[in-house]
């Protein structure tokens, strides 16, 4: 089969044809502009026991910048320190990122981030009614009519309002819709975002609902939040882009309160190198900002996480290392046997260890390598040591340890 100018294979990535079949594409509905607004610095900063200092997020947000993200999401501007990142950054030309902060549907939340010099706002509250009841003595009556005052008080003092309702997918569809289009119709705002709180709502039913989202508003900016309390997210975020949102609220290593938000490398990879659409500007720098993260949060990223994890590019296995030696001397790709090259998203070359899965390709390779000429039999009693030593220290073995059980058989 030939690869020569088929969209799904690039040298970097290699993806399924069935992402580009044409009655997939036709179900597709990609707005112009599509992007991931950020907040890691404050919805992530919500993860507990995590807090970054103004410092930190001043040189987070340049990384987010220079990234290429659409926007990101400060801080509250209620917070001392949130205050003053804004404060100094509100200031900064260079930066092209459009800066927000949250405010709740509140005067002085409103004021605090006019004083910041920030001019755009996510402006929050939830739009389930029983919530809304039990914490406020709300009716949905009184919820309508709060939001479409907030909104319009924080655009008549000069701020861009993105509107976002969460915890709404828990409500009945009739009255999502209702309590979405009265305020949207009644206030105005910029944008409009709808957040699956809890991480609920099966990806199929948020393609379809963002179908349906985008005939009700079909001039505004439509955002996803999400959370990723059952593993969905990242598949709601593709769905929702795919269906007609513009954009998807992201952390970096998928930080956030309890299984944390959407993941920004996730998504950020999945939608240009699964799909030919680019959501950042620039996601070799991925795994730059993912080690930031991980050293200002202290929350580590697991091994095999996707897109970052330090363990994606290490090849154990004898028979995927057969493939990869054999691509390497055809000069094909090594997408062969991985979805992405590790330079796609910044990561460390790929990498050949001897464990519990050596094979005799496995040997020859590291045996050529270091200049050790072994017989068929020998190479069999090597690969039986290394599988041994290997399960006992429950590790791959470095090459100190390759060579030393190498001297047992010579």
């Amino acid at each position: 089969m030939s690869l020569k100018n088929k969209k799904y294979f690039k040298k970097d990535f290699w993806a399924p044809p069935l992402n580009f079949a044409n009655d997939l594409r036709k179900k597709f509905n990609l707005q112009k502009n599509i992007y991931v607004h950020d907040v890691t610095l404050r919805d992530g900063e919500q993860t507990p026991g995590v807090a970054f200092s103004t410092d930190e997020k001043v040189l987070v947000a340049h990384e987010l910048d220079k990234l290429g993200v659409n926007s990101i999401e400060l801080g509250l501007p209620v917070i001392p320190k949130d205050f003053k990142a804004m404060e100094i950054l509100a200031r900064e030309k260079s930066i092209k990122a459009k800066l927000t902060c949250l405010v709740r549907a509140r005067k002085d939340d409103i004021d605090a981030a006019v004083k910041s010099g920030i001019r755009a706002v996510i402006l929050e509250h939830t739009v389930n009614t029983v919530a809304c009841d039990i914490a406020y003595g709300m009716t949905e009556k009184d919820l309508i009519k709060k939001n479409i005052e907030m909104i319009k008080y924080a655009k008549e003092r000069g701020l861009w309002v993105n509107w976002m309702g969460w915890d709404a997918f828990r409500s009945e569809p009739a009255q999502i819709e209702r309590i979405f289009k009265a305020v949207v119709y009644g206030a105005d705002p910029e944008a409009v975002t709808i957040a699956d709180t809890f991480g609920m709502l099966h990806p199929v039913a948020t393609f379809d609902f963002f179908k349906n989202m985008r005939k009700w508003f079909p001039e505004k900016l439509l955002d996803l939040h999400a959370h990723n309390d059952m593993g969905m997210a990242t598949a709601n975020a593709i769905c929702a882009l795919t269906a007609g949102a513009n954009g998807v609220h992201t952390a970096v290593n998928g930080l956030g309160e309890r299984a944390g938000n959407i993941s920004l490398e996730e998504v950020a990879a999945t939608m240009d190198g699964c799909f030919n659409i680019p959501v950042v500007g620039d996601i070799s720098r991925l795994a730059r900002v993912s080690k930031l993260l991980v050293q200002l949060s202290k929350i580590q990223v697991a091994s095999n996480k996707p897109v970052v994890g330090d363990g994606l590019f290490l090849v154990e296995s004898g028979l995927i290392m057969h493939i990869f030696l054999k691509a390497e001397q055809k000069k094909f790709p090594l997408t062969i046997m991985q979805p992405f090259l590790p330079s796609k998203v910044g990561q460390n070359d790929i990498k050949y260890v001897v464990g519990k899965g050596a094979g005799k390709a496995t040997v020859e390779h590291f045996t050529k390598k270091y200049g050790i000429k072994l017989t068929d039999e020998k190479i069999f009693k090597l690969i039986e040591l290394i599988k041994d030593e290997a399960t006992l220290r429950k590790s791959y073995l470095s090459v100190d340890e390759f060579l030393e059980i190498v001297k047992k058989i010579r």
